[in-house]
């Protein structure tokens, strides 16, 4: 096995050079139908890079199984409730920062004077913060 294509910094046994994981690749590994091409397309790596990640499963089968497992675990559980209020919140601040956009950009094509540079868009931050401070809910 190519051991010096395959590094695990934290997230798990990755490619090297990379952010894929071979638990990115297992489910490819897994359907009889993929071809190494077509990963090799899909990921846009190597044929050398898939065949040392196939490697590593086939000689860590049980180890690869099980992180495999409780990675789609995590996935059925979904967000904590915090983490799904909040993005509700930050969607809702885009959906008003858009409308008011909407609204500015109609409001200055219906205007004579033309545009200068007083009357730029701000950026989502620079429109939020002129939006006041919100109170902030912590978990």
């Amino acid at each position: 096995m190519a051991t010096d294509l395959i590094h695990d910094r934290g997230r798990g046994p990755e490619i090297a050079g990379t952010r894929i994981t071979v638990y990115n690749l297992l489910p490819h590994f897994l359907d009889p139908t993929a071809t190494e091409a077509s990963i090799c397309r899909t990921y846009e790596l190597a044929p050398e890079q898939v065949a040392a990640a196939r490697a590593y499963v086939l000689n860590n089968p049980e180890t690869v199984l099980a992180e495999h497992l409780q990675i789609e675990a995590r996935m059925a559980a979904g967000n904590p409730p915090q983490v799904t209020e909040q993005a509700k919140k930050a969607h809702a601040a885009f959906l008003s920062f858009k409308k008011w956009l909407t609204e500015r950009q109609q409001a200055e094509a219906t205007s004579e004077n033309g545009r200068d540079d007083s009357t730029r868009f701000p950026t989502f931050r620079e429109w939020l913060a002129a939006r006041g401070p919100r109170p902030v809910e912590g978990p």
